[in-house]
């Protein structure tokens, strides 16, 4: 097994799940990437709720999941979507600036454990039991989707998010989970999630993450969603759920 880089740094949240943070330049640490209440109980609150509504609304299922981090939101997806018999129809795109992130997802998908360090491992097939166990799958089934869409592009692990990023698709939900205006204020301009949704988003959309700032409601309100402000999850006050 190939050493940990120690820039991630692994966390058992409390409902069991695994978190990360990130050891950044000159020895500070990163806010951690999930709610230490519980990293799957929140991804399942905040993110499985907007991927149940695009269902039930029958919505095509394409996906923009913002924060790959260890893949929460895209093996929640394929076990929805394989559940609900539209895995084949499926479209994911998903970003994240840590090329070493999307490097091993990948390469855990493949079944290419030797090159996945152990808790990395240990991680994933944590996350792909708890969603497969919830949607009532075997873990096989759902890791077989993830393979059948890395390996026909529906899949696609993107890097970093930015104002010119070109999208092969428009999307119907999106999860967005990136670490907080603090940490990365350019993914929270209110010009910037404009522009990103006129770019991104279909005419019918579910958009979901455990923030509630005033310039990402304002942007969601020009565009057209309708705002549903949600209790947030665990300590925090409020979540932003909007429908259009």
């Amino acid at each position: 097994m190939g050493a940990i880089p120690e820039k991630f740094l692994f966390l058992t949240t409390e409902d069991g799940s695994p978190s990360l943070r990130l050891a950044r330049d000159a020895g500070a640490v990163s806010e951690a990437m999930h709610s230490l209440r519980g990293a799957f109980s929140e991804t399942d609150y905040i993110y499985g709720s907007a991927l149940r509504e695009a269902l039930q609304g029958g919505l095509p299922p394409s996906v923009l999941s913002l924060g790959l981090g260890l893949g929460y939101n895209e093996i929640l997806s394929a076990a929805l979507f394989s559940a609900a018999g539209v895995a084949n129809e499926a479209r994911v795109e998903s970003f994240e600036s840590e090329d070493e992130l999307r490097a091993r997802f990948a390469s855990w998908i493949r079944g290419e454990r030797e090159a996945v360090p152990l808790e990395f491992n240990r991680a994933y097939d944590d996350i792909l039991a708890r969603a497969a166990g919830g949607a009532g799958l075997e873990a096989s089934a759902v890791l077989e989707t993830l393979r059948q869409w890395l390996a026909t592009g529906r899949l696609d692990l993107r890097g970093p998010l930015g104002p010119d990023t070109a999208f092969a698709c428009r999307f119907s939900c999106f999860l967005f989970d990136a670490f907080s205006s603090k940490t990365t204020p350019e993914l929270w301009r209110e010009d910037f999630l404009a522009g990103f949704l006129d770019r991104a988003a279909l005419p019918r959309a579910v958009f979901s993450t455990y923030a509630c700032t005033g310039a990402l409601k304002r942007a969601l309100r020009a565009r057209g969603f309708t705002l549903r402000i949600r209790e947030g999850f665990a300590s925090k006050r409020d979540s932003t759920f909007a429908v259009r």
